[in-house]
């Protein structure tokens, strides 16, 4: 009995302290939160509290970044024939002077606005002339046209041109050998056409490296009347034609331009002609080259 009471003496005495330990000390967990509030506005301040010290801990977290490499086989591939080519090693800059060694990208395009700009605008030309194509007369006069572009590539244009002629040397030799009166061929005196014109060609020309000129193509195709010594007078006619735009500035421009116009007529009766001569086609090519003007100024460029 003695024994047996000894043993509950100690182990009473063992799970007392113990067991007020485990009462007086709190645990790490118990430390770090805080109190119960008391009312409502120590409520508050501890809600505060919280709120600050959970965005400390959040600027103190941050996202790691992980680099970005090759995805695939065929990527990794790639990258490894791009290190080892002898042309990428060759044009690694190490100093000033290896920038000689870059060359032009050759598949890079560079599109810039256009210097001349011609969409809503007119065009006024004036030129001098010739017909290339009469080897009895020399045909030289004055053109004057006038276009509006409804956009860079497509407009219409009014023309109209007045030609002097006067006989060559070999229409000369024909009056003076053979008796014929070269007055009596079909000529033109003037033409008066309406044109549709695409411009579909758009580039630019280097005069001797120091100047860049832009310039565009052009195509006409219309008709209209011309005026000849035929017995007909004024005969319809037909014309297409083709040019070349230099911008000089965003309003002038140096124009050349090169038509053929093509009617039917009848030559004027010869007295001492036995028949009556039958209606025949002719044609003009004719080569003019002058200014250009746009108007109004172009507000959208």
């Amino acid at each position: 009995m003695r024994i047996l009471f000894a043993l509950l003496v100690i182990n009473a005495g063992l799970v007392g302290p113990v067991a007020i330990a485990q009462t007086q000390v709190p645990t790490q967990a118990q430390a770090q939160e805080p109190p119960l509030p008391e009312n409502i506005d120590d409520q508050e301040i501890i809600n505060i509290e919280n709120l600050y010290r959970s965005k400390q801990v959040q600027q103190e977290i941050r996202p790691s970044v992980k680099s970005l490499g090759p995805t695939s086989e065929q990527e990794q591939q790639i990258q490894l024939r791009i290190k080892n080519n002898a042309d990428v090693q060759d044009s690694r800059i190490k100093s000033l002077t290896d920038l000689n060694k870059l060359a032009p990208f050759s598949d890079i395009s560079v599109i810039q606005k256009k210097f001349l700009p011609k969409t809503e605008r007119f065009q006024l030309y004036a030129a001098g002339g010739m017909t290339t194509n009469s080897p009895w007369f020399l045909n030289i006069g004055a053109k004057v046209n006038l276009a509006y572009h409804f956009t860079e590539s497509f407009g219409i244009e009014a023309s109209g041109m007045f030609l002097s002629s006067s006989e060559t040397e070999a229409a000369k030799e024909i009056r003076a050998n053979n008796s014929l009166q070269p007055d009596k061929f079909v000529i033109t005196k003037y033409n008066m056409l309406l044109d549709l014109v695409w411009s579909p060609i758009y580039g630019k020309v280097s005069n001797l490296d120091s100047k860049i000129i832009p310039f565009d193509m052009y195509f006409s195709f219309g008709g209209g009347l011309s005026g000849t010594n035929s017995q007909e007078k004024t005969v319809p006619t037909f014309h297409i034609g083709t040019g070349q735009i230099f911008a000089l500035s965003k309003s002038m421009a140096f124009r050349w331009d090169y038509s053929w116009n093509l009617y039917q007529a009848t030559p004027v009766v010869d007295a001492g002609a036995t028949s009556a001569p039958a209606k025949s086609n002719y044609n003009d090519l004719i080569f003019t080259a002058g200014l250009s003007f746009f108007f109004p100024e172009a507000s959208y460029r």
